[in-house]
Formats: structure tokens, C-alpha cells, sequence
């Protein structure tokens, strides 16, 4: 064996022992080329001719004659033949004379099948047929280009949509310029409250400083209480002297300090800010784009009564992630209850509750109900176990809220248009009493939340609209009216003041700003919406809705 032989022969033994038979025998059945000319895979052994085709299904070189008989033959006239011609065309840089007949998936590139046993050893099960590897990849693109065809299509369906979208940006426009321009009114508003208050500031400094400066007035007192020490000090015996004489001094200094005209005189001006700009811009807000599409996290639906109809009424978080739902059912009070469940569902407890109208979950993890029954008219608090632990007095109460300083806040259930806001302790102290007003005859609910800052927030499906109260029952501003909502449900508030109002008419939850501001439909019928009766925000800040089919959904909105 000459010495080129040799070599090889070393390097075919290095390559056996490095990755046994298996590996081999699969790399040679792959090269059945001489000097790059594929042969023909189906003719005898003795007898092969040039391979002019390869079959994609049985992944075998043929000739034109073994060709002719696969497509006879009814086990395989239905294969796939492609001709090699056109297929392999390209050679290895590294091997001149090889033409490239495999397809290596991990490099992403074509290789001989010397490069097989070299650069790409070790790459052996994700080796393709090139040509079924060019078939592969032209289906993957296809396929998109099947997606884009799609596009233009649903030309008609795209350009309808467009149309509906710029009508509604238009829209959007209007009320962002409507936004800024009630916010110019606000903080111009504001900006004279403050300027009203700095004068006060000013005739405060005025006073004390003239009263400072107003020494000529005092000097006639001054005088007789000097002369009366005068003769004090001068007529006091040796005793006397000694022993008060300390007191005296004191008392003398302080006369001469206070009306001393050696006295700083201090100065009134008013000093403006150098940052005036960016706090105004600060104060108006920000243009904002894109908002995030609100995510579904979790839904599960409520078995409700059927005959006569329950459904949701109420819908409060507690911590730890659980939801708490009230149900209502016209029919039969009987059947109301409280039901406390995971937010995939699964019910840890229920509490039957006749008479049920609101429910909140409180600081500690309590759950507060309201309850008119008849004469029974009453609030009672909940362990999340079912127990009652205390209850108190109060005149036909609806809906209820906590607010952040930890009192609970009842609206009252009764058809008059003058309805009352009552805001207790938990142990049932009245703390304060306001009045909220309908402009049309109360014949639904009102629901109630409550913001960071302890704003009461009344929504009146009556006149399809949330009122926003102070602490103490002065209204700061209404949102909605008819034309802008169908039917003002439930209502409640994040972390950053954002009001969420259920409209349940039109299938559609408005996101407000805290100053009053249409800002977007955080959820509509194309989200799968439907008759939103109930919100809330859990601990994770997410929004849970309750649907009148009993459906209670938890969205990630931001």
C-alpha cells in the first residue's frame, strides 16, 4: 500500500473508531457518486447508470429507465420525482469535483458528502436530501406567501375595518382636544384657587409683619411698665435685689428685644418658580399611543339558578387572589348568597344570604355585606369561613365600598332621587352622612366605589352616569350622561385613581381618567364581552369582571 493509500486508510480507521459502523455505513449509502456523478440507486450493482432523478417519497437516485418503471408501477406512480439536472447544479468549495447532495439543518447549508465526515461529522441525524430540503423550505415559504395572498383577499373586509378605525382615530382626536381643553379650564381653575390662597398668604405676612413694625404704639405701656421697675429695682432692699434680680433681668431683656428699632426688618415678596413650564406640562399629562391590548388571564362561570334566574351582582377581591361574588336572584331572596372561589373557579365556601344587596372585602380579609329583608335593614361582616361576626343598623343600604382609610361606605337602595351616601366605622359609628342626587326617578341599583384619595364615585344607571363626590360630599364632576353611555353599572378604581365603569347595555367597559376623561373601551363585545354587570381590582392590580351569564373573567390591562 503506497504511502497515499495509507493515509487515507488511517484517516477511514480514525473516523470507524470514533464513531462506529453505524455512523459510516450511513454517510457511504449517501455517496454514490464517482468523482461527484450520481448513480443510479435501483439498477443492479454490476450494471448502474447515471442517476437523472431522485424520488422524494422512497429518497432514492434513479435513471431515466428505472424512472420510466417507478411511474408504472401502481405502488409508486403516485411519488414525487424531481430531475437531478436542475436540482444539482452547485459544487463544494472544498471539494471541486462533489457536487452538493445534502442539506445539513443545524448549519443551515448544502454539503458534499466528504464535508459529511468532516466539518459536519457528528451532524448526521438532521442530514436532509438537498433537494427534499429545498422542497421543505419553498413549502415554509409558500405558505406565507399564502398568508399575504390571504391579505388582499380580504381586501373589501380590510378596507371596511380601515374605514371604521380612521372614523373612530377621528373621533379619538376630538376627544383628546376636548380633553385638553377641559384640562386648560381645570388647571386655570386650580391656578386661581392657588393664587387666591397665596393672597391670603400675603395678608397674613402683611399683618404680622406690620404688627412687627408697630413699635411707636406700645412705647406709652413701655414706659409705664419701665417706671415701675425703675422704682422696683431702685426701692427694693439689699435682700430683695439679690434674690430677684435674676427674674428681673429676664423680663427687662425681653422688653428691650421686642421693642428694640434696632430690629431686622423683614421683607414681603412673592417668589415665582423657575420651573413653571414643566410643572404646568406635568399638570396638563401626555398625548399617549398604543396602550397595551387587555390580556385575558383566567375565566370560569358561576352555576347559577336557572328557574328562578340568579346571577352576579357583586364582585370584590380578597387577598391571597380569591374572588368573592354576591348573587341576586328577583324571584326568591332566598337563593342569594355569597360565594368565595379561586380565580380559576374552584368554591372554597358559599354563604346563603337572603336579602343580599352589596358586599365588599375589607382590610383584614373580612368580608362586609349589606341586607334588607324587610324590616331586617342591616350591615353584616363576614369571616371568609362563612361565621358572622358582628352587624349594625342601617337604614335600607344597597351597594357598599371600603375606602382607603379603611371605613366602609354604604349608598342607600331607596327609589327616591335624593339618595344618601353613608359612611360608617366598622364597628358601625356613623361617621358622616351626604346626599347623592338623580335626575331621573330611581328605578335600578346605584353602585359605589371609592378613589386613592377617598373620592366617592356613585354609579346611576338611572341617569347612565358615575357623579364624583369629595370626602365630604361636594361634587367635583359627572362623567357620562345619555349619548355617551346605555348603562352605567359597576364601577371601581386602581392604584393610580383610573376609573373602570361597566356599561351593560353596550357590552363595554370605559377606562376615565381621574380627572373625568374618556381615555379608551378597555373591553368591548370584540374582546367576548357581554352584559358586564360587576368590577373590581384584585391584589395583582388586574381587572375581574362578572357578566350577567355568570362568567367571571380577570384581564391584565397594563
Amino acid at each position: 500500500m503506497n504511502s497515499s493509500h495509507q493515509g487515507a486508510f488511517d484517516c477511514f480507521l480514525k473516523l470507524l473508531e470514533e464513531y462506529g459502523q453505524d455512523y459510516l455505513v450511513k454517510v457511504l449509502r449517501r455517496s454514490t457518486s464517482f468523482e461527484g456523478t450520481g448513480l443510479c440507486d435501483v439498477c443492479p450493482k454490476d450494471k448502474k447508470s447515471p442517476a437523472t432523478s431522485v424520488c422524494l417519497d422512497c429518497n432514492e437516485l434513479m435513471c431515466s429507465t428505472c424512472v420510466g418503471y417507478h411511474r408504472r408501477t401502481s405502488a409508486s406512480k403516485e411519488h414525487k420525482l424531481n430531475e437531478l439536472t436542475a436540482a444539482l447544479t452547485d459544487k463544494c468549495q472544498v471539494h471541486p469535483s462533489i457536487y452538493l447532495k445534502s442539506y445539513c439543518p443545524q448549519c443551515d447549508v448544502l454539503v458534499c458528502e466528504r464535508c459529511m465526515v468532516d466539518t459536519h461529522k457528528g451532524h448526521v441525524d438532521a442530514w436532509k436530501d438537498a433537494i427534499t430540503a429545498a422542497e421543505d423550505l419553498k413549502c415554509k415559504l409558500n405558505g406565507i406567501i399564502d398568508e399575504i395572498k390571504d391579505i388582499s383577499l380580504n381586501k373589501h373586509s380590510i378596507e371596511k375595518e380601515e374605514k371604521e378605525q380612521l372614523a373612530d382615530l377621528d373621533e379619538q382626536r376630538q376627544r383628546a382636544k376636548q380633553a385638553i381643553d377641559t384640562r386648560v379650564d381645570e388647571v386655570c381653575k386650580l391656578a386661581k384657587v392657588c393664587a387666591e390662597k397665596a393672597k391670603e398668604e400675603v395678608d397674613k405676612a402683611y399683618l404680622d409683619i406690620k404688627l412687627q413694625l408697630q413699635i411707636t404704639n406700645k412705647i406709652t405701656s413701655l414706659e409705664k411698665q419701665l417706671k415701675a421697675y425703675e422704682n422696683m429695682v431702685n426701692d427694693a432692699s439689699v435682700s430683695s435685689v439679690v434674690k430677684n434680680h435674676t427674674e428681673w433681668e429676664t423680663s427687662l431683656k425681653e422688653m428691650l428685644d421686642t421693642h428694640s428699632p434696632t430690629s431686622p426688618v423683614p421683607v414681603l415678596r412673592f417668589q415665582t418658580i423657575t420651573w413653571a413650564e414643566t410643572a404646568i406640562q406635568q399638570a396638563m399629562g401626555a398625548v399617549v399611543i398604543g396602550e397595551i391590548t387587555p390580556t385575558l388571564i383566567t375565566q370560569h362561570q358561576l352555576q347559577c339558578s336557572k328557574d328562578p334566574k340568579e346571577w352576579p351582582s357583586a364582585v370584590d377581591s380578597m387577598p391571597g387572589g380569591d374572588v368573592v361574588v354576591g348573587t341576586w336572584c328577583k324571584a326568591d331572596k332566598t337563593k342569594q348568597r355569597i360565594i368565595i372561589c379561586s380565580s380559576t373557579g374552584d368554591i372554597k365556601k358559599e354563604i346563603k344570604v337572603t336579602g343580599l344587596r352589596g358586599l365588599t372585602v375589607l382590610r383584614d380579609g373580612t368580608i362586609a355585606a349589606t341586607v334588607w329583608d324587610g324590616s331586617t335593614q342591616e350591615v353584616r361582616i363576614y369571616t371568609k369561613y362563612g361565621g358572622m361576626m358582628s352587624s349594625f343598623k342601617c337604614s335600607t343600604p344597597g351597594r357598599i365600598t371600603v375606602n382607603h382609610e379603611g371605613h366602609m361606605v354604604v349608598m342607600d337602595d331607596r327609589t327616591d332621587t335624593c339618595g344618601k351616601v353613608m359612611v360608617y366605622h366598622t364597628d358601625g359609628t356613623q361617621i358622616r352622612v351626604f346626599t347623592d342626587t338623580s335626575s331621573k326617578p330611581v328605578q335600578y341599583t346605584k353602585y359605589i366605589t371609592t378613589t386613592p384619595s377617598c373620592d366617592v364615585i356613585i354609579s346611576d344607571p338611572n341617569d347612565r352616569c358615575i357623579r364624583v363626590y369629595t370626602p365630604e360630599g361636594q361634587l367635583r364632576y359627572t362623567y357620562g350622561g345619555e349619548g355617551v353611555m346605555k348603562g352605567s353599572h359597576g364601577v371601581c378604581v386602581d392604584e393610580d385613581g383610573t376609573i373602570f365603569i361597566s356599561d351593560l347595555h353596550a357590552d363595554n367597559i370605559h377606562q376615565v381618567s381621574p380627572a373625568g376623561q374618556f381615555m379608551r373601551y378597555v373591553l368591548t363585545a370584540k374582546d367576548g364581552l357581554w352584559k358586564p354587570i360587576a368590577v373590581c381590582i384584585n391584589q395583582e392590580g388586574h381587572l375581574v369582571v362578572a357578566q350577567n351569564d355568570g362568567w367571571i373573567k380577570t384581564y391584565k390591562y397594563k
